[in-house]
């Protein structure tokens, strides 16, 4: 899903009810891991940096997808994100239900760990 905005709020904004709430959620989620993370929009959609780009996030057609910069970690932990589809430097999910949100909240943390 294409969403053209200028800003990470106008870019959630844009979009669905449940999909802003799921991506939502995971904006606060990457706010409270990484708070020196600066958000931005870059190729359309909203991205996080620290020392280089470390999250960012998409909606797509069929799913929402979180990108984590710390591919071994996305890959070490897959089994404690919950009912997701993990791919080479992060995961898709369909609706926030899906996601066992602690144990993204300690891919988070760790990620952001590496960059402090």
């Amino acid at each position: 899903m294409k969403v053209n905005a200028g800003t990470v709020t106008a870019w959630l904004e844009a979009l669905p009810p449940a999909r802003r709430d799921a991506l939502g959620k995971l904006r606060e989620m990457i706010e409270h891991a990484a708070p020196k993370a600066k958000g931005t929009m870059q190729y359309g959609t909203p991205s996080w940096h620290l020392g280089g780009p470390l999250f960012a996030m998409a909606s797509h057609p069929n799913a929402m997808e979180l990108l984590v910069a710390e591919p071994a970690l996305v890959k070490a932990r897959k089994k404690t994100l919950g009912n997701v589809e993990v791919g080479t430097a992060g995961f898709r999910f369909k609706r926030l239900d899906d996601l066992d949100l602690e144990g993204v909240q300690s891919l988070l943390d760790a990620a952001a760990g590496k960059r402090s």
